[in-house]
C-alpha cells in the first residue's frame, strides 16, 4: 500500500493517502466559514474558529478510521488476517487476505462498516439532544452526526468496490458461485447507478444553476470508474485462473556451471542483472540459483556452488501452475521473477512484462 503511515493499531498498519487531505480541508474552510458569521457566533474570536474547525476535521477522520476498523475488527473474528488501512478522500478501504474467503465472509465484513458509521452518526446526533452544550458544540456535532449519516447511505449505494457493491457481490457470488461473475455483475449495477447519477447530476445543474451538482457529478464519476476498474480486473483474473505457466513464460536464463569461478559468473552472466537468478548447474541438473546478492561475500576465486542457494529459496513454478498463483507470487516483497521448473529442469521463467505480454494478447 503507498501513503503515508500514521499509526499501526492491533498489528494493523493505517496509512493516509493524500487526498484525505482535501476533504479534511473542506471540512475545515466549511466550518471556518460558519463560524466565523459575526451575527450567529459574535462571541468567537479565529483562534476559536480554528480549534472548532480542526476539531471537526480530526472528529471526521476518527469516523472513518472507526468505520474500517468495523472492518478489520469483523475480519479477524472471522479468521481473516488484515493487511492495512487506507483512508482517503471519500472514506477508506481495509485490505485484507481473500484466499479461503466465501461470500459469507465477505457479506459480515462489508456490512459491519456503514452498521458502525450509522452508529457514529446517531451517537453525535444524541449527545446534544440529550446533552445541554454550547451552541458551538452542538452545531460541530450534528454536523459530524449528519455527515457521517450520510457517508453510511453513500457506502450502501450497489456500486462495487463500495460497501453496498460489495454486500451485492456476496449476494450474486453466493446464489451463483463464481466469485468473478459476481463482481461483474456488482459492478455493472454500480456503473448503472452511477450513470443514472452522472444524469441527474446535469439535469440539476442545467435547471438550478447550481455548481454545486457538480460536486455531486464529480463523485458518481468517479464511482463510475472505480466500477469500470473492477469489471477489467475481474476479467483479468478469470484469465489468469485459466492460463499456466507454460502459456506465459518466457525462455530460460542461461544455466551457470556449478565449478565456475564466480569471478567469470560475475563478468558473464551476474554484472547488471541485479535482482535476477540464474540457475546454477552441475551434470545437466539444476542444483540451485545464484544472484549479485548471493554472490556478495563469497571470494570470486571460489567456485560458484559456494554461492548458491538451493532451488526452494527462489520463486518457483510448475509448468501447469495457473498463472494468479504465480502473479501472488510475483507481488510479494523482492520477488522479481518466476523461474519455471519440469521434473528438475529449468524450462522458461516469467517476469511481470510476461504477464503483461499476454493479457495484452488476451485482449
Amino acid at each position: 500500500m503507498s501513503g503515508w503511515r500514521i499509526a499501526r493499531i492491533g498489528g494493523i498498519d493505517v496509512r493516509l493517502d493524500p487526498s484525505f487531505l482535501l476533504i479534511a480541508l473542506l471540512i475545515t474552510s466549511s466550518l471556518w466559514s460558519t463560524f466565523s458569521d459575526p451575527f450567529r457566533f459574535p462571541a468567537l474570536g479565529s483562534g476559536e474558529i480554528l480549534g472548532l474547525a480542526l476539531l471537526s476535521a480530526f472528529l471526521f477522520f476518527l469516523s472513518i478510521l472507526g468505520h474500517e476498523l468495523a472492518h478489520a475488527g469483523m475480519s479477524r473474528a472471522l479468521g481473516i488476517p488484515v493487511l492495512g488501512i487506507m483512508l482517503y478522500m471519500f472514506g477508506g478501504a481495509t485490505y485484507m487476505k481473500t484466499d479461503g474467503q466465501g461470500p459469507m465472509d465477505e457479506f459480515f465484513t462489508t456490512l459491519v462498516g456503514p452498521l458502525t458509521s450509522a452508529a457514529i452518526g446517531g451517537l453525535f446526533l444524541l449527545i446534544p439532544a440529550v446533552i445541554n452544550l454550547s451552541s458551538t458544540l452542538t452545531l460541530v456535532l450534528q454536523y459530524l452526526g449528519r455527515l457521517n449519516l450520510f457517508l453510511a447511505v453513500y457506502n450502501m449505494l450497489p456500486s462495487f468496490p463500495l460497501d453496498g457493491g460489495r454486500l451485492l457481490r456476496s449476494v450474486i457470488w453466493r446464489v451463483t458461485g463464481d466469485s468473478a461473475k459476481a463482481t461483474v455483475g456488482a459492478a455493472r449495477t454500480g456503473q448503472v447507478a452511477s450513470g443514472a447519477m452522472i444524469a441527474f447530476a446535469a439535469y440539476r445543474l442545467l435547471v438550478d444553476q447550481d455548481f454545486g451538482w457538480l460536486w455531486f457529478g464529480a463523485i458518481a464519476l468517479m464511482l463510475f470508474s472505480f466500477a469500470g476498474r473492477a469489471v477489467a480486473d475481474a476479467r483479468r483474473q478469470r484469465v489468469l485462473e485459466s492460463a499456466t505457466a507454460a502459456q506465459v513464460m518466457s525462455p530460460p536464463p542461461p544455466a551457470v556451471p556449478a565449478d565456475l569461478p564466480l569471478s567469470d559468473a560475475l563478468t558473464t552472466y551476474l554484472d547488471g542483472h541485479e535482482g535476477e537468478a540464474f540457475p546454477v548447474t552441475r551434470a545437466g541438473e539444476v542444483v540451485g540459483f545464484v544472484s549479485l546478492t548471493t554472490a556478495r561475500g563469497v571470494a570470486t576465486d571460489r567456485p560458484v556452488i559456494e554461492a548458491t542457494i538451493p532451488p526452494g529459496a527462489v520463486a518457483v513454478a510448475g509448468t501447469t501452475d495457473t498463472m494468479d498463483t504465480i502473479v501472488g507470487r510475483l507481488g510479494q516483497r523482492d520477488v522479481a521473477a518466476v523461474l519455471v521448473m519440469d521434473r528438475g529442469e529449468l524450462v522458461g521463467i516469467i517476469e511481470p512484462d510476461d504477464v503483461n505480454r499476454f493479457l495484452r494478447g488476451v485482449r
